[in-house]
């Protein structure tokens, strides 16, 4: 049996939880899989949510670590900060951890999750020229113009006259 067939043979568990001993005999592993959402319900914020995810795995031995190269993409379903509409938009995270050969698991679904918390934004946005909301009548100035009277927009107008 070649190297390569024994890795096509290779079960990943659906956890992302590593046998050492298994790495160790197969001198080390390269592997990719689909994961299930449920592993990541609580990354995002509500109503942020992460739809789609694939990790993409390489574990190289040494001595006495194991260098795991990982590669995590996806898509996530998130609430635009300006418009307030839901979209979809892919993401795509590498990192890049070492574990000691006496470990018994290498648990890299801790690790995935890190990474998908770090990709949160503190604002998304559906689009970079999105308009977002009237602030008076509160219509979704992508559409279109609402016909307001602009505001003074300024957090300093309501100081304007009080100082002379």
């Amino acid at each position: 049996m070649s190297e390569n067939s024994f890795y096509q043979e290779y079960d990943v568990p659906q956890d992302l939880q590593f046998k050492t001993a298994d790495i160790l005999r197969m001198g080390g592993l390269d592997c990719s899989a689909q994961l299930s959402t449920k592993y990541f319900e609580d990354v995002f914020s509500a109503p942020n949510k992460i739809t789609k995810v694939a990790v993409s795995l390489s574990f190289s031995v040494a001595s006495k670590e194991i260098l795991v190269r990982g590669a995590v993409k996806g898509e996530r379903l998130i609430q635009c900060a300006r418009c307030l509409k839901m979209s979809t938009q892919p993401f795509a995270e590498e990192f890049i951890e070492t574990y000691s050969t006496k470990q018994e698991i290498i648990d890299i679904i801790s690790v995935v999750r890190q990474t998908l918390a770090l990709t949160e934004d503190i604002r998304f946005l559906c689009r970079p020229d999105c308009k977002g909301l009237c602030p008076t009548c509160g219509r979704d100035l992508n559409d279109g113009p609402c016909g307001c009277k602009p505001a003074n927009l300024s957090p300093f107008a309501a100081l304007k006259g009080k100082f002379k």
